[in-house]
């Protein structure tokens, strides 16, 4: 849908990839929420609230849209929404574990992966062994060869603070290795965002049809998925809820800038996914496979940079900041050759 053009969808996928990497930036501002009441009030503005409003805004008739589109289609974007759902819930516990830095890197890290080769695979086949599919297949192997060395980084990150700052303050010395667990799963689970907006081409047809432009016509696809990943979010945080008694933490007065905070945190990163689906249109036949894996490097790499802007390195020596911009250049490696993979896919 939409004339391709290769160049302006790689600068959307940067810039989309720049707001999800930055989303959580004001997470780390909501000091007197629990982790649950965070989640939750950033899911709600992100995953319900926004994505209906762009909806009503850019797609005409909106909800009569759905009424074309055969119930498979929905339910298969719903699941496939759902199972993302897991991964929102593993990539919130996995920033409070790991942090902003390496918790980004492992999760859209490992999305590049599977969401980029699995369509590439499933959809289009035919150009698996063609040079745009060798290309976008070395450049998902660069991404995950700096995956490698940003979790190197982090393992050392771990030790050094252990070191300088005394058993005392590190007693749990396995809170790398559950991190990097949750982030592992969160990082499956991730790709499931991108074959619910593949799920959803049904739903971009019928949005265009109903007179929505082809850059906006996903836009009736993400309310779908989201709604998906939302119900899945909240199911955890109420059990949550009832283990911490921290319901009653959204009551305290000095708390309620974080209502603010989390609504930033639901703009930025809606307005990447927004991005992204502007982006795909204009990625050609594997829009998918192409701008995925760009959104997702440059979020890992402005999750990183912001990682070490606030502090997150700090007290660690040279090393191990070393290795993680080692791994940094690995990803903007990755980008580079997805971008040139995008000119030799055949129109």
């Amino acid at each position: 849908m939409g004339e391709p053009n290769a160049a302006v969808g790689i600068a959307l996928g940067i810039a989309a990839g720049a707001f999800l990497g930055s989303f959580a930036l004001p997470m780390k501002k909501t000091g007197r929420w629990q982790w649950e009441n965070t989640w939750i009030m950033y899911s709600f503005w992100a995953l319900i609230v926004l994505p209906v409003i762009l909806a009503f805004m850019t797609i005409p008739g909106f909800p009569g849209v759905y009424g074309s589109v055969s119930a498979g289609t929905i339910l298969a974007v719903f699941l496939f929404g759902a199972g993302w759902g897991v991964a929102n819930v593993g990539f919130g516990t996995g920033l409070k574990l790991l942090g902003l830095a390496l918790g980004t890197a492992i999760v859209l890290g490992l999305n590049n992966a599977i969401g980029a080769i699995v369509p590439l695979i499933t959809d289009h086949p035919e150009d698996f062994r063609k040079p745009v599919g060798l290309a976008i297949t070395a450049g998902v192997a660069v991404m995950l060869a700096g995956i490698a060395v940003c979790s190197v980084a982090g393992a050392r990150k771990e030790k050094a603070l252990r070191s300088a700052e005394g058993e005392a303050k590190h007693k749990d010395k396995g809170v790398f290795v559950k991190g990097l667990i949750v982030c592992l799963v969160a990082g499956v689970f991730g790709a499931m965002f991108n074959f619910a907006l593949i799920a959803g081409k049904p739903i971009e047809e019928q949005a265009v049809a109903a007179g929505a432009t082809p850059l906006n016509a996903a836009n009736a696809t993400w309310c779908v998925s989201l709604l998906g990943g939302f119900v899945v979010t909240l199911l955890y945080c109420l059990y949550l809820y009832r283990k911490n008694n921290s319901f009653r933490v959204f009551t305290q007065n000095e708390s309620k800038i974080n209502w603010l905070h989390t609504f930033l945190m639901g703009i930025m990163w809606f307005g990447g996914v927004a991005i992204y689906g502007m982006a795909v249109s204009k990625l050609g036949r594997l829009g998918p496979s192409i701008g995925w894996p760009v959104i997702q490097s440059m979020a890992v790499a402005s999750g990183n940079v912001w990682g070490i802007v606030t502090g997150e390195w700090k007290g660690t020596g040279k090393t191990p900041l070393r290795v993680m911009i080692v791994g940094l250049l690995l990803l903007f490696v990755g980008i580079v050759i997805i971008g040139w993979s995008s000119t030799l896919q055949e129109t």
